[in-house]
């Protein structure tokens, strides 16, 4: 199918509004047509661009997702200590850059693993735990998962503190939390 600049920029609307909505009202209380009403087209345009909600969230999710592979890959390229201070500069960089989405996304954490479009970005979260965590020690395993859930939740207030203010808070707390000494 060859994309035309008109079909591209109804994708993107459909994508910019979906963002919109669901940040403003949770997953779960907007609908397609509620996307298509914002994103002034017909829920059948919608659905000729994806195949359903969750193919719309993926599509919000895209470059978050993308990020995080990337952020990955380069600390499975670095010895343990490296991986991890890489990890934690990286992750604190994601979190300040994608506080919309981690908001969309605090709904759907309990869920998210039952949803097949979504299986990578729950790999590709769970490695990038165990990069934080710098050792196989479930203890620094749990900490790590204790410290994203604790920044994810502080990120998904975008209005309370600026982007520096937010990059500085997870720097420091990771650092903390992950490399006390």
């Amino acid at each position: 199918m060859t994309t035309t600049p008109a079909r591209e920029r109804t994708r993107h609307e459909i994508v910019r509004q979906a963002m919109r909505l669901f940040q403003g009202r949770g997953y779960s209380a907007v609908s397609l047509q509620d996307i298509a009403t914002a994103a002034g087209c017909s829920k059948a345009t919608v659905l000729y661009h994806f195949n359903g909600k969750p193919a719309v969230l993926a599509a919000v999710l895209e470059p978050a997702k993308a990020d995080l592979a990337e952020l990955v890959a380069a600390a499975a390229e670095l010895d343990r200590d490296e991986a991890q201070e890489y990890t934690i500069g990286r992750f604190t960089e994601l979190s300040v850059h994608y506080r919309g989405v981690i908001d969309v996304l605090q709904e759907l954490i309990p869920v998210i693993h039952e949803m097949p479009e979504f299986a990578q970005l729950v790999a590709d979260g769970l490695r990038m735990t165990e990069f934080l965590a710098g050792s196989d020690d479930p203890l620094e395993l749990n900490l790590a998962s204790f410290a994203i859930n604790g920044l994810l939740g502080e990120c998904r207030r975008p209005g309370e503190r600026t982007d520096e203010e937010m990059r500085r808070l997870c720097d420091i707390a990771l650092r903390r939390v992950l490399r006390p000494n």
